[in-house]
């Protein structure tokens, strides 16, 4: 689309391109907004437009001018309420095209777990279970390098608690197809613990059979990506903590990224 600027300063127009986020479980609620002067082709703005109406600059990038600074400032401020509307129908957009396509949005890193319900979002097999008369439930994460045959999973137990969707794990713990290395693992769990695993497993017989099942497939989706390449961002030098994280999120690094990464 385009966009004037009635300001004298800014009397050429501008071509604006919109892009958006298109993992269904991240709630950025914010659009990249990409604005090129069609005179003068140098004249390129970049910066996260928030839906409440405030912006914030994109990660590594330079800090802009006085006069592109006033440039975004008139641009929110005379930004009118129908544009805003289109922004939140395209983002909604983008989230329902990452769900039917995770592949747009996964990033293929050796190494990393990846939760089964992030690359495969439509999936509504849930793996809960009960212990002591409550509600609990266990999520499930893959190595999906497909040249690593590492036949093992890291899974997390929660207790089921609607009105706490960011809740640690009670425990983590790492699934093994090998028996022996199983049983290994489960030798050295707190009791608590131990109790909790054999609970899951004797809610979910076929357990082993469902989890292999899905670790095929997080083998094959990470030869997709494999296929694809590397969308991995390069990001020269260290990054600090505190700084916007390099994905684009509008997050700082250690609320976004690192967390992932680690």
């Amino acid at each position: 689309m385009t966009f004037r600027f009635e300001e004298e300063d800014f009397k050429n127009t501008y071509i604006l391109e919109d892009y958006y986020c298109t993992n269904p479980f991240c709630d950025c609620n914010h659009v990249t907004v990409f604005l090129c002067d069609t005179v003068n082709l140098d004249n390129r703005l970049t910066f996260l437009l928030n839906f409440n109406k405030t912006q914030s600059p994109l990660p590594n990038q330079s800090k802009p001018t006085k006069k592109q600074s006033n440039i975004v400032k008139e641009f929110i401020k005379n930004l009118p309420d129908e544009l805003i509307t289109l922004f939140k129908q395209r983002y909604m957009e983008a989230k329902a095209y990452g769900e039917k396509k995770p592949i747009s949005y996964l990033i293929f890193e050796p190494g990393r777990y990846i939760n089964f319900f992030e690359m495969f979002p439509r999936e509504r097999e849930m793996l809960d279970f009960n212990y002591e008369g409550d509600k609990h439930f266990m999520e499930d994460s893959y190595e999906i390098d497909p040249r690593n045959n590492n036949r093992d999973i890291k899974m997390g137990l929660y207790k089921l608690e609607l009105d706490n969707q960011k809740q640690p794990p009670i425990f983590s713990y790492t699934y093994y197809f090998n028996e022996a290395s199983r049983e290994k693992e489960d030798a050295g769990l707190e009791p608590t613990h131990n109790d909790m695993v054999l609970a899951l497993n004797n809610s979910i017989p076929n357990l082993y059979d469902i989890l292999k099942q899905r670790y095929k497939k997080a083998k094959k989706l990470g030869e997709e990506l494999m296929k694809i390449g590397s969308q991995t961002p390069v990001i020269d030098g260290k990054i600090n903590p505190n700084d916007p994280c390099p994905c684009g999120s509008g997050k700082k690094y250690k609320k976004c990224c690192s967390e992932r990464l680690n």
